[in-house]
Order: structure tokens, then C-alpha cells, then sequence
């Protein structure tokens, strides 16, 4: 059933205006990355990614996989936490394949889990309660890695201190019955018909879903979270000194959460620009020099975000994936 399945999301999500999207962003980050690499200097970056070598794509490749491999034991955690379980063979190919469209507005790839999991007696609302769980999970988990470079960048301690006061904020209001009707309330009485029923939509999911939320398995999340991206961390750490310079490991973990936390404020598909802008500053606040800092945002991206893309559209029928 699940390969039936398969050919027809393929038909719905990647054809008409999400193929546009994939191939805009994909096209968008190869010109940005372009220019970039022209503006650090052609042969300099060229030479710099020549120093990062086969070994430590590698590296960076297989730290990757430990990324995504702690994030789908988490994924499957928050399923089990709402009463389903999956057999993990086809819960991790259901869950790779989301990464398919993580580039693309509106995280389609995440819906494409949900329609899969249906077939798995999953509601939409319980896959989309997961997928929140997990995007809030990211958020905090790379939020907390940046905040050890409140000891190396004061200058940022003001988007931290806001970040981590919008948790809370966030954690609070879903433990309050009230709180979240008077939300409802307000956005029936306020907002557009079309807005208030998403509002109201994401409401009722948080209502009835609040369990991944819970305090144990908040702990248990955040654990899975910081491990994963610390993981990417040290390839960012390790591909420094590929490069020939002396980083501290704690700001390569600064220097890779905050990048992030950037890129998720922007609200842009998978962070692009604002996560790539972001680490080549950091990076050159470090002593490294630009065509350096560039040749290791573009490895690091390219190992981490745009390798779960690729490894997201393998999992996916080889037949009619893009083509419709």
C-alpha cells in the first residue's frame, strides 16, 4: 500500500507549484553559493574545499547520518508517545522522505509523512502534533548550543535572551486550557476566516497532543536534539582544522546552533541564507579568512541540509518524481 501511496503523492507533491518551488530554491542556492564562492575568491575557496578532502566530507557525511539517525529515534518516540507504533524500517523510510522537500514554503515533505502515516492508522492531526513537537525540539535544542557562546559573543546575548523567553512563553501557554481558547477567541474575532481556522486548527492539535510536551518527554527530546546537532557540530569543528586553522569546539558548537537559530528566525525554507550568512560571519570573527569561511559553509551545508535532500529523494519512487 505504501508504494501505492507513493506514486500518488509523487502525482500531488511534486508536480505543479512545489516542483517550481524545489527547483527555484535549488536554483537560487546554486547562484548563492556561486557568488559566495566569487566573492571569497574563486581559487582560494577552491583550494580550501581541496584541503577539506574526501576524508572529511566523509566526516561531515557520516556525522550527518548520526544527525538524522537520533532525529528519527526521537521522531519515533513522539509517535509512541501518541500511541502508535511503527515498525522502524518503514517508519524511517516514511520519515527520510520527508527531508525530500525540507527546501521547498510550507514544509510539504512534513505532510507527505502524515499522508504516509495514515496507512499506519495515524489521524493528520497526531503527524502534524509529532512534527511540531519536533521542529520546537530543534529550535530549543540548537538554541541551547548557542547559548555557550554567550561567554565568547556578548553582543548577542539580547536575540538569545529572547529566543529562550519565547520558549518558555510557548511552554507555559500549552499547559493553560484557558490561555489557548482565549488564542482561539482572539483570532475568530481578529483575523481573516482562512487564518483563524489554521489558528484554530493548531490550537485544537496542541489541546489534544499537549503529551509530547510533558516534562519527561521534553527531556527525553531535548537529549536526542542536542546530540544530534552537536554531532554536525564536530564535522563543522573537524572540517576547520582540515582547513588548516585552531577553532575551541565549544564556539564550533556556537558558531553551528546559532547559524541555525538564525536561519529558523527567518522563517526561510530550511534556513537558507540567513543560516549560510550567519556562519561565514561567525566564522571570520574567528581569524579565519573569507575564502576559507565561505569553502566551509558551503561543505557544511552541503553535508548536512541539501545530503538529507538528496538522501530524502532516493527513498522516493525512482519513477515519476518530478516529471508530472
Amino acid at each position: 500500500m505504501l508504494e501505492q501511496k507513493d506514486e500518488e503523492l509523487h502525482k500531488h507533491l511534486l508536480s505543479g507549484w512545489r516542483f517550481k518551488a524545489l527547483l527555484i530554491t535549488v536554483l537560487l542556492s546554486i547562484l548563492g553559493y556561486f557568488l559566495f564562492t566569487l566573492w571569497g575568491g574563486w581559487e582560494n575557496v577552491v583550494d580550501a574545499v581541496s584541503r577539506v578532502g574526501i576524508k572529511g566530507i566523509l566526516l561531515a557525511l557520516s556525522l550527518s547520518l548520526v544527525n538524522y539517525g537520533l532525529r528519527f529515534t526521537r521522531w519515533q518516540f513522539f509517535l509512541k508517545t501518541l500511541g502508535h507504533r511503527i515498525p522502524w524500517a518503514k517508519s524511517l523510510r516514511i520519515y527520510m522522505s520527508g527531508f525530500a522537500l525540507t527546501t521547498t514554503p510550507g514544509k510539504t515533505g512534513e505532510a507527505l509523512r502524515g499522508v504516509f502515516l495514515k496507512d499506519y492508522g495515524v489521524p493528520f492531526r497526531k503527524s502534524f502534533g509529532a512534527f511540531l513537537s519536533e521542529r520546537l525540539s530543534d529550535l530549543m535544542s540548537v538554541s541551547i548550543l548557542a547559548c555557550g557562546g554567550l561567554w565568547i559573543y556578548p553582543q548577542v546575548r539580547p536575540v538569545l535572551f529572547v529566543v529562550l523567553a519565547m520558549f518558555v512563553l510557548i511552554l507555559l501557554t500549552i499547559q493553560k486550557d484557558n490561555w489557548l481558547r482565549s488564542l482561539e477567541g482572539v483570532a475568530k474575532r481578529n483575523l481573516p476566516e482562512r487564518f483563524a481556522k489554521s489558528v484554530e486548527f493548531i490550537l485544537e492539535m496542541i489541546l489534544a497532543f499537549r503529551s509530547c510536551f510533558k516534562l519527561r518527554v521534553l527531556l527525553v527530546a531535548l537529549t536526542c536534539g542536542v546530540c544530534a546537532w552537536v554531532a554536525e557540530a564536530i564535522a563543522l569543528y573537524a572540517l576547520v582544522h582540515f582547513v588548516g586553522y585552531e577553532i575551541d569546539l565549544v564556539a564550533a558548537i556556537f558558531i553551528y546552533g546559532f547559524s541555525l537559530v538564525i536561519g529558523g528566525i527567518t522563517l526561510l525554507p530550511g534556513g537558507l541564507g540567513g543560516a549560510e550568512v550567519t556562519m561565514l560571519q561567525l566564522l571570520m570573527w574567528q581569524g579565519i579568512v573569507p575564502s576559507a569561511a565561505v569553502a566551509l559553509t558551503l561543505v557544511v551545508r552541503l553535508t548536512t541540509l541539501w545530503f538529507s535532500v538528496i538522501l530524502g529523494l532516493i527513498v522516493l519512487p525512482k519513477k515519476q518524481i518530478l516529471w508530472r
